[in-house]
């Protein structure tokens, strides 16, 4: 990838593995300068914080801030996968997966928002869950429509500041997500063995889902070239919002729920 004319000062969180990695070797390979915030090492420029903890991550940004007197993208990646019956699902694998997913999208934002600058831009990674609800991931698919929407509102928020904020909804892509998402097989008579089917049913896709260096080279475009306010990665998934907005709701929701339902 070329260099950058200008060294940009960029952020990424969850940057020790997939997505984010391969992001920030991305920049990194133009000459940018990359500071990656994540709880395990992620190599030069890494930053140690729980974008949970809201303390840790506004200690975190304004060390970075102090020293490079800018930021000038801020790329929120971090985010935990949950599968389950919502009925059955555990108060604190709950708090996990809105704290990481929506929090963290909050609490990096808020406190970087200070030393962002006209032409800076903020990407949120969301999904394609936050546009198709599955069952048995309604939990995961809430999470990430509240990032659309944190997303549009800060958008608007900032827009006569310059600041530029966007969404990203990628499809499935090859990483280790899949591996680390909360797995919750608990069920009863109303379920049998529905929820253990419908995520071994999308769990074996994992060989045919796109290739997360692909996939980043889109989302680096995103970042630093493209100015709308959400994009979708994967033409599949394009082709299905496009879709969506032909039927009703109803039909929609149906569809899903028997194709993904695990019957």
């Amino acid at each position: 990838m070329a260099k950058s004319k200008e060294k940009r000062v960029v952020v990424i969180t969850g940057a020790s593995s997939g997505i984010g990695k391969e992001l920030k070797s991305m920049f990194e390979s133009c000459g940018d300068y990359v500071l990656g915030l994540s709880r395990t090492n992620c190599g030069e420029g890494w930053r140690e914080c729980d974008v949970t903890d809201a303390e840790r991550v506004r200690a975190a940004i304004d060390a970075i801030g102090q020293e490079y007197g800018r930021i000038d993208i801020l790329i929120n990646n971090a985010g935990v996968g949950i599968s389950g019956a919502l009925e059955l699902t555990e108060d604190a694998d709950y708090e996990r997966v809105m704290k990481t997913n929506v929090d963290g999208v909050f609490n990096v934002s808020r406190a970087a928002v200070k030393y962002m600058k006209r032409g800076a831009k903020i990407v949120n990674i969301s999904s394609v869950c936050a546009l198709f609800s599955l069952p048995f991931r309604s939990l995961y698919c809430a999470a990430k429509a509240a990032v659309n929407m944190l997303s549009f509102g800060l958008r608007m928020e900032l827009r006569s500041s310059g600041i530029t904020v966007v969404a990203v909804c990628p499809g499935e892509i090859k990483t280790g997500f899949t591996k680390h998402r909360i797995k919750n097989f608990a069920t009863s008579e109303r379920y049998g063995d529905r929820i253990e089917k419908a995520t071994k049913g999308i769990d074996k896709k994992e060989d045919r889902r796109m290739d997360c260096k692909a996939a980043c080279k889109k989302i680096y475009k995103i970042a630093t070239k493209k100015k709308g306010a959400m994009y979708i990665v994967g033409f599949k998934y394009k082709l299905l919002n496009f879709v969506s907005r032909l039927v009703p709701v109803g039909a929609m929701v149906s569809a899903t729920g028997s194709l993904m339902g695990g019957k």
